[in-house]
């Protein structure tokens, strides 16, 4: 079995990511969801092909982002759906024209076997999960996951959490997933309103990995690890010098 690497989540998944798998990126909006894929990305295209399916940004910004690997990035451009006259950018070798999930395979599976990819990042499926009924959602992932082991390729999806029903939505099709990374704020942090961030391998089928949080900020276009810890006794001390008494533990 092929693996993946990526530096930023060696701690949580040693082995890397196995190739023919299809994984979930899900999490709140702002946690850096598209910055772990761009990191992703990087690492598939220091080897091999990928094809990128944008839905959330322009082409334009994911090329400038990826632009030392350009001679192996292809683009299928969802971002202009409400404008079928734009010009295509370099780099683009197709265009999503409707949020037809058939549509969504059937380019997807072409760029795929022209380019001989290695990798697919689909970014995000949020406007799938909004137009298509969840039956059809859960055939079109399906396809995507035969899809990545037939070309030994290594998928990841990410679905941006913005309401409950989305939340829900996505706990009722995680099984479809070979793995899934949770990305989001520390909740009793926030509460102290200290907004950091985190992430976790929480599901990696048949792959040893750690399901502990790891504590991040974002830097100089990469995921930076935070001692959380540290910020927790940063903060003791600083409510105790007000006179505020806090418990070992609390």
């Amino acid at each position: 079995m092929e693996f993946l690497k990526c530096e930023v989540l060696e701690d949580l998944l040693p082995t890397g990511f196995p190739f023919g798998y299809l994984v979930l990126i899900r999490g709140d909006l702002g946690m850096g969801k598209t910055l772990l894929v761009k990191l992703l990305a990087r690492s598939v295209l220091s080897s091999y092909p990928l094809v990128y399916v944008s839905f959330d940004d322009n082409p334009e910004s994911i090329i400038n982002d990826l632009k030392d690997f350009s001679s192996r990035l292809f683009i299928i451009d969802g971002f202009s759906l409400s404008d079928q006259r734009r010009v295509k950018a370099p780099s683009v070798v197709d265009v999503i024209t409707e949020l037809d999930p058939g549509q969504v395979v059937s380019k997807v599976g072409q760029a795929v076997y022209s380019r001989g990819a290695r990798g697919l990042i689909i970014d995000s499926i949020n406007d799938l999960l909004i137009n298509i009924d969840p039956r059809g959602l859960v055939a079109m992932l399906k396809q995507l996951k035969a899809l990545s082991r037939l070309h030994n390729m290594v998928t990841f999806i990410v679905a941006h959490v913005t309401t409950e029903d989305i939340d829900n939505l996505l706990n009722s099709i995680e099984y479809v997933f070979d793995g899934v990374i949770e990305m989001e704020f520390d909740e009793n942090m926030a509460n102290l309103g200290i907004p950091v961030r985190r992430l976790r391998v929480k599901r990696m089928k048949g792959v040893s990995h750690s399901m502990s949080w790891y504590y991040f900020t974002t830097a100089r276009g990469t995921i930076v690890p935070v001692d959380i810890n540290e910020i927790r006794n940063m903060l003791k001390n600083t409510l105790e010098s007000l006179g505020i008494q806090v418990q070992q533990g609390g």
